[in-house]
């Protein structure tokens, strides 16, 4: 009697465990097939040109905007400048201060942000550099320059040159003039990530 209690268990189990696992693989091939829609979603709104992009995004439902930015999520683009690219004719010469810095902040659940952006004067021209750079890609990206986190108000420094490694944007003499970077979809005005700077 014991005996075969103990079989109609095993066979229970085995039973259980040949189910989990055809379950599992739909669900598997479900979330395949989600994630290359929101990938083929996210190719066909960047191919669109600036002014289509931002008309588009502003008659989309949140639906169509999360699968753009999961889409944007799996993409990875890397980039590496160096100090040297800020002043590349003599930069044995150059003359070097490091003027404010803050690290960086995510600001979307679901996202994540690191790293540390710095104001570096080199030969009297300021630069903002990125440098131990990492932040989850988002639909066009744009690098802002603003106080308080205002983009609307901010400068716009262009489009971020990659989701991951140091690089470099060219302020001139306006370093003063503002106390925070902002990372954010242009299109979607979705903010990513801050970096409030201090001396």
């Amino acid at each position: 009697m014991f005996q075969k209690a103990n079989s109609e268990i095993i066979l229970i189990i085995s039973m259980l465990a040949i189910l989990s696992c055809l379950f599992a693989v739909p669900s598997s091939s479900v979330q395949s097939e989600l994630l290359q829609k929101a990938l083929q979603s996210f190719q066909n709104f960047t191919s669109l040109g600036d002014q289509e992009r931002m008309n588009a995004a502003a008659q989309m439902s949140a639906d169509e905007k999360t699968m753009i930015m999961m889409g944007a999520a799996q993409m990875t683009q890397e980039v590496n400048e160096t100090i040297a690219g800020m002043s590349p004719a003599e930069l044995q010469k150059a003359t070097i201060y490091l003027l404010r810095f803050g690290n960086f902040t995510s600001q979307q659940n679901g996202t994540q942000a690191e790293g540390l952006a710095k104001i570096l004067s080199v030969n009297d021209n300021e630069f903002l550099r990125f440098e131990r750079f990492m932040i989850t890609n988002g639909p066009d990206l744009h690098v802002y320059f603003t106080n308080g986190e205002d983009i609307k108000s901010g400068m716009d420094l262009g489009t971020l040159k990659g989701n991951v490694g140091a690089q470099n944007y060219f302020l001139g003499n306006i370093a003063n003039n503002y106390d925070t970077v902002v990372i954010a979809s242009k299109p979607f005005g979705t903010v990513f990530a801050t970096s409030n700077l201090k001396s």
